[in-house]
C-alpha cells in the first residue's frame, strides 16, 4: 500500500528533476548564443560603417539573435525577445563609457509532468563594453618628433636583489656576469665552463659571461650568484631603479 502511494510520486520527483536538467541546459545554450552575437556586435561597434541610428541596431541585433536562438534550440524556446537595448551610451554610476546594455526574454518548452505549466519564462540581462578603443586625455606626439632617434643610454642592473643602475665602469658590475644570448659568437668568444659543463646549452637560451672571464656559464653555476643585465637608462627609472652613488649612473 506504502510502495502503491510512493513510488507515483518518486517516478514524478525523478522526472521533474530531469526536465529541470534539460531545461538548465537550453537556457546555457541560449545565453552562449547571446552574448556571443553581443560579442559580434561589440566588436563592429567600432566601425564607422555601422554608426547607425540605434533603432536599427536593435532591429538588426534582435533579429541576429532570434534566428541564432531558433535555429540552434528548436522548438525548445518561443518567444524570444530582446528589450531596453542601449547602444554606446556613457554610464557615469559604473564609471563606464561606450556602453551597450540589453535584456533577452524567451519562454523554454519544457513539458514537465506536472501540468499546469507548458512553458517557462526566462529572462538574461547583459552589460558591456563596445570595443571603440579607449578615451585619452594627451596631445599626439608630433609627426617630427616621432621622426627623431633618440641616443641609447644603456645601463647596467642587479635584476634579482639590485636597486640601483650603474654605468658600464662601475665598480660594482666589473667582476660581475653579463647574462647573454648563446649563439656562434658566444661560442667563439669564451669557452665552455668544465664547473657546470655549460657546453650542452642550445642556441637562443641564457648565458653568463664574466667580464674578464674566458667561459660561458649556465645559470645554476656555482660561480654565478649574482647576474647584471643591459637595459635603456629610461626603462631603468621606470622600474624604480635609483642612479648608483658610486658612479651615478654614468
Amino acid at each position: 500500500m506504502e510502495a502503491a502511494i510512493f513510488l507515483p510520486v518518486f517516478i514524478a520527483g525523478i522526472l521533474t528533476f530531469a526536465y529541470l536538467i534539460k531545461f538548465m541546459a537550453i537556457e546555457e545554450a541560449v545565453f552562449h548564443s547571446f552574448t556571443d552575437q553581443a560579442r559580434v556586435l561589440g566588436a563592429a561597434a567600432g566601425k564607422d560603417s555601422l554608426r547607425v541610428p540605434v533603432f536599427a541596431q536593435k532591429m538588426a541585433f534582435e533579429q541576429w539573435v532570434k534566428n541564432r536562438i531558433y535555429d540552434e534550440n528548436g522548438d525548445n524556446v518561443s518567444k524570444v525577445d530582446i528589450d531596453l537595448f542601449l547602444y554606446l551610451y556613457d554610464d557615469p554610476v559604473r564609471d563606464l563609457t561606450q556602453v551597450i546594455s540589453m535584456d533577452l526574454n524567451y519562454e523554454v518548452n519544457v513539458k514537465l509532468p506536472v501540468s499546469f505549466r507548458k512553458s517557462l519564462p526566462v529572462s538574461e540581462s547583459l552589460l558591456f563594453r563596445g570595443f571603440v578603443g579607449k578615451r585619452e586625455a594627451y596631445n599626439p606626439m608630433p609627426f617630427e618628433e616621432m621622426e627623431k632617434e633618440k641616443a641609447s643610454e644603456p645601463v647596467w642592473v642587479f635584476p634579482i636583489s639590485g636597486e640601483r643602475y650603474h654605468g658600464e665602469n662601475c665598480t660594482y658590475i666589473a667582476s660581475e656576469p653579463r647574462q647573454v644570448v648563446m649563439s656562434v659568437l658566444v661560442r667563439r668568444t669564451y669557452d665552455p665552463c668544465r664547473i657546470c659543463d655549460s657546453r650542452n646549452l642550445p642556441d637562443g637560451c641564457l648565458a653568463y659571461c664574466f667580464r674578464t672571464g674566458k667561459s660561458y656559464h649556465t645559470g645554476k653555476c656555482p660561480t654565478v650568484e649574482k647576474y647584471v643585465i643591459r637595459i635603456e637608462r629610461e626603462e631603468a627609472i621606470e622600474n624604480g631603479y635609483t642612479a648608483c652613488l658610486k658612479c651615478g649612473g654614468h
